[in-house]
């Protein structure tokens, strides 16, 4: 039988003490970055195995992070766990996910199991039906480090990664002015959720500093799946005085209003332009292409993890706050400058 790897073997393949070796692995700030890679791919070479169970007993936490997202089924959430589990693995955490299926319900119970998991820490967006986050709080009395990413609810004393989703928004709607578009709509979803919110607050000042006028009649209230792109789309259609843009909340609203527009003898842009939000891989597929709002999924993984990792080793609870940018990408549901354009 193959003798395990123990972290004293690895420290005389070095020839450093074992103490540095198991403060490298656990990722220690007291470690130099340049002795931390070292020790790492040393233990990797020897297919050293971390012994979990010893580990959490003494440092009474495990070494799961949980993850708790409204839905995996949403591009945006299924790339931000992906991106996750990576960084965890490369520093020895292992990953929980969970999902409440945008349920208040269902995502207090996953908090409560979270709890009873001992997880290290947690990173965690709300469902569509918080509007209450006293839950979450059950993670601060148990002193579990907690970032919330994309959609955040109000509540203090926690750590937040975000993006500028009013910029975003803003920029989509300045790309369909300078196109030419003077009648733009928005097809949105439940606005107590900060990223509706500020997206919305977005459209409208993009509006006001162009000089142009909010509408309500303009403005759909729906949810973020493709069904609501295609009954939004038709329903601002069929008014009297028809948009000749949409920004759509989420990728999936944007090709619903695109296959909408198409069945129904609308071209794409000339007479509609179509923006989206999130680059969903699918946005690519549909005819024309849709231009779209990226949100920087990797380096929110990133930002996210890094925060809470940080709190989890060091101990420190110290709320931080990161804003990362947008980017659009321009393909051919909205162009600049268009060729031509619908009166």
């Amino acid at each position: 039988m193959r003798k395990k790897v123990t972290i004293k073997d690895i420290a005389k393949e070095l020839g450093i003490h074992h103490t540095t070796v198991s403060l490298a692995l656990r990722n220690s700030g007291s470690i130099r970055e340049e002795t931390r890679e070292r020790v790492w791919k040393k233990a990797r070479e020897m297919g050293y195995r971390p012994n979990r169970l010893a580990q959490d007993f003494r440092n009474r936490r495990s070494s799961t992070v949980g993850v708790l997202v409204p839905s995996i089924r949403h591009h945006f959430f299924a790339k931000f766990i992906a991106e996750i589990t990576e960084r965890a693995g490369e520093t020895g955490f292992s990953v929980m996910v969970f999902q409440s299926n945008e349920r208040r319900e269902t995502e207090k119970r996953n908090v409560e199991t979270l709890i009873d998991n001992r997880v290290a820490g947690v990173i965690a967006s709300i469902s569509k039906e918080t509007t209450d986050p006293a839950h979450f709080e059950l993670f601060l009395r148990e002193e579990i480090p907690l970032v919330f990413f994309d959609r955040v609810p109000e509540m203090d004393h926690v750590s937040r990664v975000l993006t500028d989703n009013f910029r975003g928004a803003y920029d989509a709607v300045s790309l369909m002015i300078r196109a030419g578009r003077r009648r733009i709509a928005f097809i949105t979803g439940a606005s107590h959720l900060n990223v509706y919110h500020d997206r919305l607050q977005g459209y409208r000042k993009a509006l006001e500093d162009h000089g142009l006028p909010f509408s309500e009649q303009w403005l759909v209230v729906g949810d973020f799946f493709m069904e609501d792109g295609i009954r939004g789309a038709a329903q601002l259609m069929s008014l009297s005085r028809k948009p000749d843009a949409i920004l759509a909340v989420g990728d999936d609203v944007g090709i619903g209003a695109i296959k909408y527009l198409k069945s129904a003898g609308y071209r794409i842009p000339q007479d509609v332009a179509v923006v989206g939000f999130d680059n969903d891989p699918m946005g690519q597929a549909i005819d024309p292409e849709l231009t779209t709002v990226e949100q920087p999924i990797a380096e929110m993984a990133e930002a996210s993890f890094s925060i809470l990792s940080e709190q989890i080793l060091s101990g420190k609870r110290e709320p931080v706050e990161k804003t990362l940018s947008p980017r659009l990408l321009i393909r051919e549901s909205c162009v600049y400058p268009m060729v031509e354009v619908s009166q």
